[in-house]
């Protein structure tokens, strides 16, 4: 499967420092990797936390080709929480640290992706302005959701849509969601994103942009355009579009 050269965006935002971090920093178009992570503990911690999972994610797949099952992510995460406790031993001052994840894999079987996710970092899955999938948060607010004890636009604004209940902190065993997207088409986008990239945007947006007849490069000026004017937070995400199934 052959994929355009990927986009990405690391933006600092309006906060004091960035607590994003994306894997891998400069892609190519053989890059079949790619990670966005939202640090959590403030400033330095934060920063430290999603760097941390992306580098030792990172170095778990080169030294371990996936296998094409669920239980190999999981093994990954428990690698990554290893590093995380080791770093927390050295250097104790780190406590409280964690980092959201969001993970696509393309490799293996041909018109297939694996996608690990943990926290508000979303994968979206596009085609033609189409919504087909997008993960699922772990956040309070999803929560709340899921038990009709408020609206979708109560959730935009609600005073908790900001608290994950899944991230890895070395100190819990993550429990990351996967799952395998299959029957990909040419044209078919991937969008990785931080929180930052969803604040005050709503999904129908989303889809307009993702027109297969829009360059990836100019549909990236349009996210960064609307984040920049209507976040406060980090803003970090990365465009992968399938050129050849």
């Amino acid at each position: 499967m052959e994929i355009q050269l990927p986009v990405n965006c690391n933006e600092i935002g309006n906060r004091d420092s960035n607590e994003d971090t994306i894997y891998p920093a400069i892609p190519t178009k053989d890059t079949r990797l790619f990670m966005v992570c939202d640090g959590v503990g403030g400033q330095a911690k934060g920063e430290l936390a999603s760097r941390l999972v992306c580098n030792e994610m990172a170095s778990f797949i080169n030294d371990n080709p996936p296998r094409g099952v669920h239980t190999y992510w999981f093994e990954a995460l428990e690698f990554v929480e290893n590093k995380f406790r080791e770093h927390l031993k050295n250097f104790p001052e780190s406590k409280g640290m964690a980092s959201t994840l969001s993970l696509l894999y393309i490799g293996g079987h041909a018109g297939k992706v694996q996608v690990a996710w943990l926290g508000d970092s979303r994968i979206y899955h596009i085609r033609d302005g189409e919504i087909l999938y997008r993960t699922k948060d772990h956040s309070v607010v999803e929560a709340m959701l899921d038990m009709g004890e408020i609206t979708q636009q109560e959730a935009k604004h609600h005073p908790k849509r900001h608290i994950i209940t899944r991230a890895i902190n070395g100190l819990n065993p993550s429990k990351p969601d996967v799952k395998t997207i299959e029957n990909l088409q040419e044209n078919d986008f991937f969008m990785l994103c931080s929180d930052g990239v969803l604040e005050n945007m709503d999904e129908e947006k989303i889809g307009n942009w993702f027109k297969k007849e829009i360059p990836v490069e100019k549909i990236s000026a349009m996210i960064k355009a609307e984040a920049n004017g209507n976040t406060k937070d980090n803003y970090s995400f990365y465009l992968i579009k399938i050129d050849k199934i």
